[in-house]
């Protein structure tokens, strides 16, 4: 998996023990430990200090080991292993799938997908057996809502510009995997959702924004432009529409508050940084103008402040 997980109790592994295993029942009823699946318990304390997606990668973890049977994850629990974005909550079911006549049913802690699978489709990590990433993000683009389709596909493509790390796959990948699927549910809309995606977005914030500023039809901006001036390289901007000399800034809390994205600076300096590089371009001349996820995620309110920056409106993309 792609974070470490913490060590996991089963309740196989106690054998005939039956206090242990009561004692384990217990702990949980009183809250020194977590449930995490049927048959498997982590302590409270390493729980609490997981987020979402480490809770969720848990979760995989403990249902997979405590089935009979090796499953296939796919779709949200593959996309978790794979480390692909989500802009909502994790969910608390385990998604996987089964053959179209391999028989069962959803039930419980398992969600369970009737679809084929080619066997290219079938990867191994850190000994689960889940679906490649191509494979999981074209069955995300075919299921949940258009934004977060397009959010899991942009983060499945994204291009590393600093080349810390390659695209996890490419447009010519998921079109080849797509031809080589067809005819299947939702087609259509994942061929919509794989023309749209984008390699150079550069946080699920940036494909929100971007999904809706389809939506209400502003100007179609560039993405990542660089900007220099004569003291060089200022830096590359989330959107640009050089027609109307205006530049788009979508900030996340992550960089602020990340420490992988402030590169060794605290968030005072990151702050201070943003304002000189601002200042910088803004003496291009450009405008300006930042938004956050209350703004980026409404399509109304993203409307009403890139009108105010100066953007018309009602155009088709």
């Amino acid at each position: 998996m792609t974070d470490a997980s913490p060590q996991l109790t089963y309740v196989r592994d106690l054998g005939e023990h039956y206090d242990s295993r009561q004692q384990h029942a217990r702990a949980a009823t009183a809250g020194r430990e977590k449930r995490v699946a049927h048959g498997a318990y982590l302590a409270e304390t390493a729980w609490a200090g997981l987020d979402a997606r480490q809770r969720y990668l848990v979760r995989i973890r403990a249902v997979a080991e405590t089935r009979r049977n090796r499953q296939v994850l796919s779709h949200w629990s593959a996309a978790a292993i794979h480390g692909l974005p989500s802009i909502g909550e994790w969910p608390w079911k385990v998604h996987t799938t089964i053959g179209p006549t391999s028989g069962g049913r959803s039930r419980n802690d398992v969600v369970k997908h009737s679809l084929t699978l080619g066997d290219t489709d079938v990867v191994e990590v850190d000994g689960l057996l889940l679906t490649s990433v191509a494979r999981t993000t074209l069955d995300m683009a075919t299921i949940g809502s258009f934004v977060d389709a397009v959010t899991i596909v942009d983060g499945a493509l994204h291009v590393d510009r600093f080349g810390r790390r390659p695209p996890l796959t490419t447009r010519e990948e998921l079109r080849e995997l797509w031809m080589r699927r067809m005819p299947f549910r939702g087609h259509a809309r994942a061929a919509d959702v794989i023309g749209f995606a984008e390699t150079r977005a550069d946080s699920p914030l940036e494909s929100v924004s971007r999904v809706n500023m389809r939506l209400i039809g502003c100007p179609r901006p560039l993405l990542q432009s660089r900007f220099f001036d004569y003291q060089g390289f200022i830096g590359e901007t989330d959107f640009d529409w050089p027609e109307f000399s205006l530049l788009g800034e979508a900030d996340g809390d992550v960089k602020y508050l990340d420490p992988d994205s402030r590169h060794g600076r605290t968030a005072d300096e990151v702050v201070r940084d943003e304002k000189v590089r601002e200042d910088r371009l803004r003496a291009l001349p450009r405008s300006v103008t930042r938004w956050g996820w209350a703004i980026g995620s409404n399509p109304r309110a993203l409307r009403r402040h890139l009108l105010a920056a100066g953007l018309p409106m009602g155009i088709r993309w």
